[in-house]
């Protein structure tokens, strides 16, 4: 069977997964600073509660996990069949995630000293002190110890922690070429029982960055599995990975649900992959916006804030419209597109070829 080039409908998966997370971030329209979470209203005070209830909760939010299993997907696909020195291993990942999260950095920070001076607060999140500022151009802003929780743009915490799960991932890739699927279960189960036990604490490093790790081996070993080989393999998959989240649902393991779940997800998509890639193909551009969206909807949001602040007194009566959402969504859909065409993808591939070619 001929091997495909690229799952689009896993990359659109990513992309769905992102502006899920978009929706779910709604509730910072309610904060008045970067400390005041506990007088937001409940969750059926929002717009369109009724509607859209579990985007705007927890249920939302572990579309991070669905985020990590995918790039377990996608990297054992790229690198498994195909050698990669360090350097070139290194320089695609900067070049794919630095130039986007440092635009963005540097946008938050000057926006957050604004806001510092003009209104007295920070905006959505705390921590934006010198500490935090070098964390955050290192890209390593929440798997270390060093950090005191979210900073300036917060979402890229969960990209700090797959950044030390690339460097597992290029480490284990020489043994994993010899048995992927017992290598990435054996990977996957030693992070999540690491996680349960917690026999050490490791120097500067967060046990989070093992609960990404158990969730990025997953990904390689239902890649290792072949969820692309026919629907009849897909449609398995899918079932046991359903039966498995039933069953951690009823005996209330979260992280075995949200596992099964995930993993159903992309059995579905990958099948989908091989039996109908026309659908794929045309989502492909959910999957390119996957990363800008899920780093710009914050700062746009904090210049939305910073507005209501120094033009309307602070008030937040304009999240209880509903205009904001749609028009919220809709910005950073469009954002999104601009910022992966305009500086994302010929940034990173103007780095790559530097950076490549000085190497060489």
């Amino acid at each position: 069977m001929e091997p495909i080039g690229r799952f689009y409908c896993v990359d659109a998966l990513r992309g769905i997964a992102a502006l899920m997370i978009v929706v779910f971030h709604y509730h910072h329209f309610y904060l008045a600073d970067a400390y005041d979470r506990a007088a937001m209203p409940p969750v059926d005070a929002f717009p369109y509660a009724g509607l859209l209830a579990p985007l705007y909760g927890p249920f939302a939010a572990k579309a991070v996990e669905l985020f990590w299993l995918i790039s377990g997907f996608v990297f054992a696909h790229v690198y498994l069949p195909r050698q990669s020195s360090a350097w070139a291993f290194g320089v695609a990942r900067f070049a794919r995630l630095y130039p986007l999260h440092f635009a963005t950095l540097i946008y938050v920070a000057v926006l957050q000293a604004i806001s510092l001076h003009s209104v007295g607060h920070w905006q959505v999140y705390g921590n934006n002190d010198l500490r935090h500022f070098g964390l955050q151009l290192l890209m390593s802003s929440n798997w270390t110890s060093l950090s005191r929780g979210l900073s300036f743009n917060g979402p890229i915490w969960s990209v700090s922690l797959e950044m030390v799960v690339y460097a597992m991932f290029f480490l284990s890739l020489f043994i994993m070429r010899r048995g992927a699927i017992g290598v990435s279960l054996f990977l996957c189960a030693a992070c999540w029982i690491w996680v349960a036990l917690e026999p050490v604490a490791l120097p500067l490093v967060q046990t989070g960055v093992f609960v990404c790790a158990g969730y990025f081996f997953l990904g390689c070993l239902l890649y290792a599995l072949r969820p692309d080989a026919g629907l009849a393999r897909a449609a398995t998959l899918t079932i046991l990975s359903s039966c498995a989240a039933l069953v951690g649902l009823l005996a209330g393991f979260e992280e075995v649900t949200i596992a099964g779940i995930a993993v159903a997800m992309v059995s579905i998509a990958a099948g989908a992959d091989r039996v109908a890639p026309a659908w794929g193909v045309r989502l492909s551009a959910l999957g390119d916006i996957s990363y800008s969206v899920y780093l710009v909807h914050v700062p746009l949001q904090m210049t939305a804030l910073l507005v209501a602040d120094l033009a309307f007194d602070g008030s937040r009566e304009f999240a209880n419209s509903y205009l904001t959402l749609p028009i919220y969504f809709i910005v950073s859909v469009v954002t999104a597109f601009a910022a992966h065409r305009w500086l994302e993808r010929p940034a990173g591939q103007a780095i790559r070829a530097f950076l490549l070619r000085r190497g060489a």
